[in-house]
Order: structure tokens, then sequence, then C-alpha cells
């Protein structure tokens, strides 16, 4: 009889389940991404959402909101990653988490930096937006999605760590809260429309489910790489120095 150690039906479920979550947040990702450019579906309310925003502008609001955004900027943000995920490898002498939380900020980056390129949509106007401006393209929000990866997958470690349902809806509660929060300072501020910010969030569910999915492959991987590493420094020829 197999022991648990050797059951494969644990992994084999968070393999589903990571599949099944990279599915969802790429289909409603393609979703999106097609409203806006047949300018249909969600993207119809791009312009209102905007409008309604810039009405309800008041100081205060604006401030806290500059806040907010200034710190979930991308090169804020990803210092505090590096430096949360060495404490969390030399606090519980594991590497694990800090390879998936900081694999999984660099695949955000890369997917936010590549997909702004590729589909070059232009940012509201400059005139609606509260200093300094932003020029470069605006699909998908990379304040957006950096905020929302981070937090989803924090709380997934949180939660293989303790595996109990309060864990995951807390974990999810901030998740969604924080996220929110991100998304709604960017679109006050007139960085963003509505449809760039529910496209950050649709990838970080997909980055979310590659990590579910490369979870329990990741001693495997590591172990490869290792060899690999050790084989081509052993086969490099030796250098001879004359003196």
């Amino acid at each position: 009889m197999p022991t648990a150690r050797s059951d494969p039906r644990p992994h084999a479920r968070q393999t589903a389940a990571g599949i099944a979550t990279l599915v969802v947040g790429l289909l409603a990702f393609a979703a999106v991404l097609d409203g806006v450019d047949e300018h249909s579906d969600l993207s119809v309310w791009d312009s209102p959402v905007l409008t309604w925003l810039l009405s309800h502008r008041s100081a205060p609001a604006t401030t806290v909101l500059q806040a907010v955004s200034w710190l979930t900027d991308p090169t804020v943000l990803a210092p505090v990653v590096i430096v949360l995920a060495l404490g969390i490898a030399w606090r519980t002498r594991r590497v694990r988490p800090a390879l998936l939380l900081g694999g999984a900020m660099a695949l955000a980056v890369v997917a936010a930096s590549g997909i702004k390129v590729l589909v070059g949509r232009a940012r509201p106007p400059l005139a609606v937006m509260v200093a300094p401006p932003e020029t470069n393209p605006g699909f998908p929000s990379g304040h957006t999605l950096g905020t929302a990866t981070f937090l989803l997958v924090a709380s997934y470690l949180l939660w293989t760590w303790r595996p109990t349902r309060s864990t995951a809806v807390v974990g999810l509660a901030v998740s969604a809260v924080g996220t929110i929060a991100v998304a709604t300072s960017r679109l006050y501020l007139g960085y963003h429309w509505l449809t760039d910010v529910t496209a950050s969030m649709a990838l970080a569910v997909a980055i979310v489910g590659v990590v579910v999915v490369v979870d329990p492959l990741l001693p495997t991987l590591v172990r490869w790489s290792t060899m690999i590493v050790v084989r081509r420094r052993s086969s490099a020829p030796s250098v001879t120095v004359v003196s």
C-alpha cells in the first residue's frame, strides 16, 4: 500500500487546480483584450468610470491615493519583494517561498512590459492625469499586476504553511482589498482605463496558476539545475598557467 509521501494524488490535484487557475486567468485576460480591440464589452465602461472618478476628486482622497500608487510602483515594490524574499529564506532556511515569490514577481514584470509593447494602448489624456504624467502604453497596469501577484502568491504561500479555511479566506480578502485599492488609485489619478486594471487582475490570477503548478515540481527543477551546473563545471577544460 503506498504511503502518503509516495501517493501522487495530492500533487495531481494541485497540478489540476493550478492549470484550471491558469486557464481561467488567461481566458479572462483574453476576453478583456478582445473587448478593448473591438471597443465593446467591458471597455464601454472605460470612459464613464473615468469621468465619474474625475468628478469625485478631493484633496484628501488625492493625497491618500497618490501614496498608494507610489508605494506600489514597480520600482518601489521590487526592492521590497527582494528584501522580503531574502528575509523569508534566511528566517525559514528554505528557498522555496523566496523562489516562488521572486519568480512570480519577475514573471509579472516581464508580462506587463511585453504586453504593453505588443498592445500599445494609449493611456487617458494627459490633461486628466495627476502629476507627474505617464506617457508609455497603459495596457495592462503594472502597478495593479505587481500588487495583485504579490498579494495572491503571498497568500498562497501562507496557506501552504497553514492550510486552513480561515487562512484562505483572510488571504483572499486581503488580496482583493489591496488589489482594488491600487486599481482604484490608478483609475482615480487618471493613469489607466478600467480595462487596463481589470486585465492586470486576470493576469495575476494566471500567474498564481503557474506558481501552483510549479510549486511541487520546484525541488526537482532545482536539483536538475544544480546537476547541470556541476556537470558543466566538471567538464570545463582546465587551464595550465605557465610561469
